[in-house]
């Protein structure tokens, strides 16, 4: 009898539990459609990044009463200004930033930075999934045609601590994009008859004849052109320019370093090698008597490009430039920027480079700064390798047929950029780097197909 009761009393006992509330609150899509926004001719899909949430609509869509669509969880609402929404029926100003609080069925809140702009989806959505892909803060870009640009845009945030949001104007470091800068100073003072392109550089005679000691007999061998192709016979193992054991080193030391180390013959092989462009930079300023950042400030504006310098710390940061994100503890920063001047030290705009670039493409609108036989001299390949010319990379085996282009990386920087046979340019610059596999063969393709769909757009 006892044990019954106790059975009938536990089983009393036992009462109904409610389910759990749902912690769940992230927006799976975000868009605009043309049924609740009659202004729009298309669907527009955005980007999402995390917590921030990326979209364009057409140019000349007016941005001020948009109503998005979405999508969250069961249970959980999306509020603006504490003021719950619901989808396709609010209409919100997205003329800025704007910062959506969802929260989920248990009262879990996230808030979501929403950047919605004017623009052409063709172009900026491959870059927006490019950036959610590889956790770039900001972009900007630009692409032009027969001389003119045609479309430019930032994307993203230059400075996410303050939401600044990025613009074609904003200054980007260029890393190895750098190079092609350092050649166009060699080339002008090839043409000044300050200097030949097979001048040697190092021991008696040559350029640096007084600055260098321990000058073995194949480095006295060495010419400007050699280090302009990267065929000097010196290869990056270590590589002087970034490598940390040199931290501290000024480019004097870290040249008499170079002409230390092994060698093979000049002009037989190709070695990427970025010292020689820290050579070439220490070249241009003997030959000209000033610093590089002043006489290459003095070649850019032969051609109205004001906005070009040598970069600096972030303490040193312009007032339009942006902020530099590293990746994976990197630290971009620590880069002596007066050191990799011409390697890597340079920073401009998409707009700025893009007026440059106008200048030495050999087209009829825009009148160049360089000879027609400077330039052919300048994207020559080398007899080493046929696919790097002075500065400029060529010949490539799938990508941009029959152009000339340069990628360049740093901690917290990607820069890219192709001056098209067909008169189509384009330049990406970004405010990080990623070091997931596949990032640089990604950036490559993302410009390729730019230019793809430049080409077969009516302006």
């Amino acid at each position: 009898m006892v044990f019954v009761i106790i059975i009938i009393a536990t089983s009393c006992s036992k009462e109904e539990r409610p389910e759990p509330l749902s912690d769940l609150n992230s927006i799976s899509s975000f868009s605009f459609s043309s049924s609740e926004n009659p202004s729009l001719t298309v669907e527009v899909f955005s980007t999402i990044a995390g917590r921030i949430i990326y979209a364009s609509v057409p140019e000349g869509v007016d941005l001020t009463t948009l109503k998005p669509r979405f999508s969250l969880p069961p249970g959980a609402n999306l509020s603006y200004n504490g003021v719950k929404i619901e989808s396709g029926k609010a209409a919100l100003n997205f003329t800025g930033t704007i910062t959506l609080k969802s929260t989920s069925q248990s009262g879990r809140e996230s808030e979501y930075k929403i950047l919605v702009q004017n623009g052409r989806g063709n172009f900026d959505n491959p870059l927006y999934q490019f950036m959610q892909k590889f956790s770039i803060p900001g972009i900007s870009y630009a692409i032009t045609k027969d001389e003119e640009i045609v479309y430019k845009a930032g994307l993203g945030f230059a400075i996410s601590e303050s939401s600044v949001r990025a613009t074609s104007g904003h200054l980007y470091r260029l890393a190895s994009v750098s190079k092609q800068f350092t050649s166009l100073c060699i080339m002008r003072l090839m043409e000044q008859g300050k200097l030949t392109l097979d001048q040697r550089v190092f021991g008696a005679g040559s350029i640096l004849a007084s600055d260098y000691t321990g000058v073995t007999e194949r480095a006295a061998k060495v010419t400007v052109r050699h280090l302009l192709e990267h065929t000097s016979g010196w290869k990056s193992d270590p590589d002087p320019m970034f490598t940390s054991s040199f931290s501290g080193q000024s480019l004097s030391q870290r040249i008499q370093y170079v002409l230390g180390s092994p060698q093979v013959e000049p002009g037989t092989v190709y070695n990427y090698f970025n010292m020689g462009y820290g050579i070439l930079g220490r070249v241009i300023e003997k030959i000209s008597g000033k610093s590089y950042e002043v006489f290459l400030k003095e070649v850019m504006a032969e051609a109205g490009v004001l906005d070009v310098h040598v970069g600096g710390d972030r303490s040193q940061r312009r007032p339009n430039e942006v902020v530099y994100y590293s990746q994976d503890g990197a630290n971009g920063y620590l880069n002596p920027m007066d050191v990799i001047a011409a390697a890597g030290g340079v920073i401009s705009s998409p707009e700025e480079m893009m007026k440059l670039m106008f200048h030495i493409d050999g087209r009829d609108k825009v009148k160049d700064i360089i000879l027609p036989s400077t330039r052919a001299t300048m994207l020559t390949p080398s007899a080493a390798y046929n696919r790097y010319a002075l500065g400029w990379r060529c010949n490539h085996t799938s990508l941009f047929t029959g152009s000339w282009y340069h990628s360049g990386n740093l901690a917290g920087t990607a820069s890219m950029w192709v001056m098209g046979a067909d008169g189509i340019n384009c330049v990406v610059l970004c405010n990080s780097r990623s070091y997931l596999s596949g990032f640089d063969d990604e950036m490559y393709v993302l410009l390729n197909n730019l230019l793809k769909t430049a080409s077969s757009t009516t302006w």
